[in-house]
Order: C-alpha cells, then structure tokens, then sequence
C-alpha cells in the first residue's frame, strides 16, 4: 500500500490538526470508548455471534432474513461502472466469491471517494491487510479475509469490543418486543440501547399505514382509533422508556410542527382508516396529521427526558426500478432540494425546545441537504435546546463533515453540535467510521487554531466535547456509562 494513502496522518493538513489528534484524540477515545447514539446494527447477529462467511457478506451485501444488511454506498458507486451493478449484487445465482471478485474489478476506480477510503480502512485496522483492494488482489484478499473471519476475535461482539464500543443505540419500530435488546444485556461491556422509530404510524400517505396502526393498536389493547393509536405509542414509548432509550428517531421529507386541532386530526385518521381519501406525501393532510403526531411524541419524550432526533430532507425511493425490482432501502433514497423547515417547526420548537425550563429535553435536527445547513444553525441560535447534528448519509464524506463544523464555529457554537453518528450497518466498520469522524474534528478545529480562530485549550476542549461529551450529556447516558 502506497505510505502516504491511510498513513498516519491522513485526513490531517495542518500541525495543530496533527497534534490534536495524536495527543488529545487517540488517548481520549482510548479511555471513553465510542458512545453511537444512532445505528442501524443488526442486534440479534450480534447477540447471537456466530462468525461472518466472508468478505462479501460482512462489507458488502448479507441477505440471509435474519441478518439482513446492506452497504448502500458501496453498491451504488460501484455500479456507476458497465461492469458491476444492482442486478449482480443481488443475483441469488452467483456466487459471494464472484461478486466480490467482480466488485474487485471495478473498485480502482473508487479512489478518492469515502467509500474507497473506508473499505480499505476496515481491511488495514480490522484484518491488517494492506493491499489494495483490485482485480489482481481481489482473490488474495478474499482468501485472507476468509481465513481470518474463522477467528474468535472475528466475532460480532469481539469486534465491536476491540473498537472500544460503551454504548450502541439501534433503531426500532415501536412494535418491537425488543426480544435482542433483553438478551443483549449478558454481553459484557457494551450497552445497547433501543430508539423508539414511529414512521410508519404517522404516515398516512403509506399504503401499509391501515395495517400498521392495526398491529400496534391491538398489541396494545388499543380500539383503532385516533386516541387508541395514540395510547397505544405511548404504551409502547413507556416500554422502550423502561428498557433504557434515549431518543425517538423521526424520518420527514419536512420537518412538520405545526399545531394541528384533535378535531382536525381525527378527521383525517377517519378518511385514511376509513379509505374514503387517499393522501399524497405534500398533501396538507399529510403534513397536518404528521404535525399533529410530532407534537405527541414530542409530549412522550418531554415526560421521559428522552431527545428527538429528526433527519429531513429524503426523497425516499427515487430510482422506481430499484423500488420495483429490490424494494425499500437499497439505496435509491436521495436528498430533496425544496424544504419548508422554519414555518413548519416553528410551533413545535416554541412548545418544547425553547428553553424555557430546565426539564425541556433536546431536539437534534439533521438535514439530508447540508444547503439548509445554516437554517439548522440559526433555528439553534434561537431555540436553546436545538442541535445541529453531525452529517451522515448523504453527507459524511470528509470534505462535507469538515465544512459543517467550520461553519458552526462560524455561525454558531462549535461546543452545542450533538456529535457524530454512524449510521452503521457494518459491525465490522463501528471503528473505522469513529476514526474518520475523530480524525475530520481535529482537521476542523487545528484549522481554526493555525488561522488563530481559537486557542489550543479552547481546541482541546471542542474536541472533546465534539467527540463525546456532547452526546452523554444531551442523550443522558452519564448514569448508563457509569454502570
């Protein structure tokens, strides 16, 4: 592998970055571990710790029903190129071994996006591999990896250990008997924590809707009405509650929060429910019964100290041959340029995130189009309890998640971001996702320090507080980490 690609100061362009990082970063997240407060982690493959197959499945693609996951990022730029595609990935009739091996052929041509860098950071910090990964390495690599996964070291709960991991939170539907998240507190280090993800209970425009409030309503005893659903979310919130969340998790295309009349609301449950109407996703039935919806989960979270956690701005599957012939979630989502986000949180901020008291909890906004970051920046400015979240998806590539934290040292406060999230989906990438994100910080704030923005303490002090304090304190994991 060429010294400079990975090396040890990759990432790192000034010398106050490099100090920071080898001095302050590296011991601190040594000592405090990695806190991932937003995860899409697969908890019964961790729970049950058997080893991965191979290279394909644990980077790529795992389609078998009960550990399901995919690596968006990696499919999709990968079939950019004629020669590599969504078909392949996904054809049941070709091998792990040529998928990867046709994944190999066409990865050099990956270089210099993120995706490149981090596949190639999990093969040199996981399986200390430091080939390239290409068609004349591919097969090299494959039988490397393959031997090493045999090991117990390899095992889900081994590597999430060894990349210092305190505490995960996964994202769960509210229906969910948490079943993984009982047996997961035998595992010895690690706290997992469910995060309640309601969705799918406020989206009207969905035809799964009527099935889904059915469900939960009558698992919790609940007449499927408007007040029954609601009852019946805030059952299932005090359950979740109990079994140590932290935070609700909010999808939108917009950031609804207006207020929106019982009356009015039930109107609508009873056309959807009923099948007299049916609504489109701007529709303002649907941005009324959305609002209406967030203000209660707002209230659930208020009662519980629990923080809301709301990513806007995804046009979830745009590519409709995607959605026809895979489905949701294969990676055809993207980010909406056409927004309302002030006029509608307006109300919802004013209830609950205005600082008015000392027993508010906190709001996390992350917006899927890093353009309306600066909104997100004067909404926090004037609402004390709101937070700027760190970009992921659509925008953790370096350069983006560097831009983001100068311009809230610009724009607003460095110290009140709610810190990095990994998103993940890959076990074996929990660390490898924390350096980037540790690394990118100490890039941003050494900047600040080398254009005398900043002094070194205050910069010793962001990082922390960028890395992991941020997050104990707005999610309240303090009591949990000091188990």
């Amino acid at each position: 592998m060429d010294e400079e690609f990975l090396g040890t100061n990759w990432l790192l362009d000034t010398p106050e970055g490099v100090r920071l990082y080898h001095d302050v970063a590296v011991p601190f997240r040594e000592r405090v571990g990695i806190v991932d407060v937003h995860t899409h982690h697969n908890l019964r493959q961790i729970v049950e710790n058997k080893s991965f197959p191979n290279i394909w499945r644990v980077e790529v693609l795992e389609e078998r029903k009960e550990y399901a996951n995919c690596d968006h990022y990696i499919i999709q730029l990968a079939a950019k190129s004629p020669y590599f595609s969504q078909a392949l990935a996904r054809d049941p009739n070709i091998s792990d071994y040529d998928k990867w091996m046709a994944l190999s052929k066409v990865f050099p041509d990956l270089e210099g996006s993120h995706v490149h860098q981090w596949l190639h950071l999990d093969l040199k910090r996981v399986f200390g591999i430091e080939d390239l990964l290409s068609a004349k390495t591919g097969q090299k690599i494959w039988k490397a990896a393959t031997k090493c996964l045999k090991q117990k070291e390899m095992l889900p709960q081994a590597i999430l250990k060894t990349a210092g991991a305190r505490i995960i939170c996964t994202t769960d539907d509210p229906a969910d008997d948490l079943t993984y998240h009982n047996m997961a507190k035998n595992i010895d280090g690690i706290t997992f924590l469910p995060t309640f993800r309601p969705d799918a209970y406020y989206n009207v425009f969905d035809r799964s809707w009527r099935l889904k409030i059915e469900k939960i309503c009558q698992l919790s005893g609940q007449d499927t009405t408007l007040k029954g659903l609601v009852e019946a979310l805030k059952i299932r919130h005090t359950f979740f509650a109990k079994m140590g969340a932290r935070a609700s998790d909010h999808g939108l295309l917009e950031p609804y929060g207006l207020e929106v009349s019982q009356r009015r609301a039930e109107r609508i449950f009873r056309q959807v429910y009923e099948e007299k109407e049916k609504f489109a996703i701007k529709s303002p039935e649907t941005k009324e019964f959305i609002s209406y919806m967030m203000h209660k989960f707002c209230e659930m979270n208020q009662e519980k100290g629990m923080v809301t956690q709301i990513h806007y701005g995804a046009v979830r599957n745009a590519n409709e041959h995607l959605l026809r012939n895979w489905g949701v979630d294969v990676g055809g989502d993207v980010a909406g340029e056409n927004v309302n986000i002030v006029e509608n949180l307006k109300p919802l901020l004013s209830r609950f995130f205005s600082g008015k008291s000392d027993s508010q909890a906190h709001l996390v906004l992350y917006p899927m189009n890093q353009i309306f970051t600066h909104t997100n920046l004067a909404l926090e400015r004037a609402f004390p309890n709101v937070h700027s979240g760190f970009p992921w998806w659509h925008n953790d590539a370096p350069y983006v998640m560097e831009h983001y934290l100068l311009h809230i040292a610009g724009s607003c406060l460095l110290t009140s971001s709610a810190g990095p999230v990994g998103d993940g989906r890959k076990i074996l990438s929990e660390g490898s996702r924390f350096e980037v994100f540790d690394r990118i910080i100490c890039k941003a704030v050494g900047k600040l320090i080398s254009t005398g923005q900043i002094s070194y303490d205050g910069g010793v002090r962001a990082v922390k507080k960028l890395m992991y304090e941020n997050q104990v304190r707005f999610f309240n994991l303090k009591e949990v980490l000091g188990r």
